[in-house]
């Protein structure tokens, strides 16, 4: 049975906590107040491990939610499947807005905002992953948490005790989810290029479905599709210096190509750079096109054509669709892939 299930009723004290990990209350006190002593790691590590069996909570912890005025109901988490170096993105900074913009307008309290990883810390967890912190939780990006094996057994414990959760970018352990069309934009942007009567045309960014839809296009205009064309390089995080060091592989092919596709308008940036230090051109040598339609967009220069992901929209989504299944429990969760849009600019050649 699961531990919270079975000590619904029951307060875990220090002293059980002590009990549990054969040390002494003052010796769990140091522990859970990271002082004033040290401890050895290997009796911290007996102690955290009783913290997570029992699921304790600090007292104040729990005194607080006594006063609190706010029902629990309207109280949400956030958890990051990805590393800090996300929140420098600006993709991602434009979903959280429109979480944050949402969860105001609903009178929804964002309770926290974590890291995946940090929530392998039983004390952390056990004080904001409850029934008793949070109604809701939003998920993203999932899917590079899954890398490691051990974030799935603690995805496994966050969805046994919170029901209403919600996955943005992609879906994982059957969650809903709220993503846009990758497949669908990716083919709107290559078919973009073919109908500007490019046949050899590249590909550079992370290796994901947006390549399926690169495919679908050469596919359906009887285009061969070539390896040596998709370039997946670094950490595949999509990033400006990823498509310089991609770019610059296509370049130096003996038959080039003379358009690019690129994951994303970031990955656009390293495409621009790689082709001016080429001694070349865009659109009128190299022709590009991206996704995103993030705010530099329309003002670098060549403008870039690029497809519009409604961005802050994926936040709002979620947002709703928690109400949802907040006032509605008994019905089944649903996803939703929103729809994207060419943006024509310079960087394809058609302005």
């Amino acid at each position: 049975m699961n531990r919270l299930k079975s000590q619904k009723h029951i307060a875990v004290t220090q002293k059980d906590i002590a009990r549990q990990a054969g040390v002494s209350s003052t010796v769990v006190s140091y522990v859970i107040n990271h002082g004033p002593r040290s401890v050895a790691e290997k009796t911290k590590q007996r102690v955290l491990k009783a913290i997570e069996d029992l699921g304790y909570r600090p007292n104040k912890h729990a005194q607080s939610l006594k006063s609190r005025k706010i029902p629990v109901k309207h109280q949400l988490g956030i958890i990051m499947g990805a590393g800090s170096e996300f929140l420098r993105r600006p993709y991602y900074g434009d979903i959280l807005s429109g979480i944050y913009d949402e969860a105001y307008r609903q009178g929804q309290r964002i309770r926290f905002f974590h890291f995946l990883e940090e929530l392998h810390d039983p004390l952390l967890f056990n004080e904001h992953v409850h029934p008793e912190e949070i109604s809701a939780l939003i998920f993203f990006p999932p899917y590079d948490s899954l890398t490691n094996p051990q974030n799935s057994a603690l995805i496994a414990r966050i969805t046994e005790r919170i029901s209403n959760v919600i996955c943005l970018e992609a879906s994982i352990a059957d969650l809903p989810s709220v993503v846009f069309d990758r497949i669908g934009a990716a083919r709107i942007a290559t078919q973009h290029l073919i109908a500007l009567r490019h046949q050899c045309i590249g590909f550079v960014g992370k290796r994901d479905n947006r390549v399926d839809g690169y495919r679908q296009a050469l596919l359906e205009h009887g285009l061969p599709y070539h390896e040596h064309l998709l370039r997946h390089p670094g950490e595949q995080k999509n990033t400006p210096e990823e498509g310089y060091e991609g770019t610059r592989v296509l370049l130096d092919l003996a038959e080039r190509p003379t358009a690019i596709f690129a994951a994303s308008d970031e990955v656009a940036l390293g495409v621009l750079g790689a082709v001016h230090d080429h001694g070349l051109r865009v659109p009128e040598d190299v022709a590009l096109v991206s996704i995103d339609d993030l705010d530099f967009a329309p003002m670098i220069r060549p403008a870039l054509t690029t497809v519009r992901v409604p961005r802050q929209q994926m936040g709002v989504h979620a947002l709703r669709m928690l109400a949802m299944h907040e006032a509605y429990p008994d019905t089944q969760p649903v996803s939703v892939v929103l729809p994207t849009e060419l943006i024509v600019r310079q960087s394809c050649g058609t302005l």
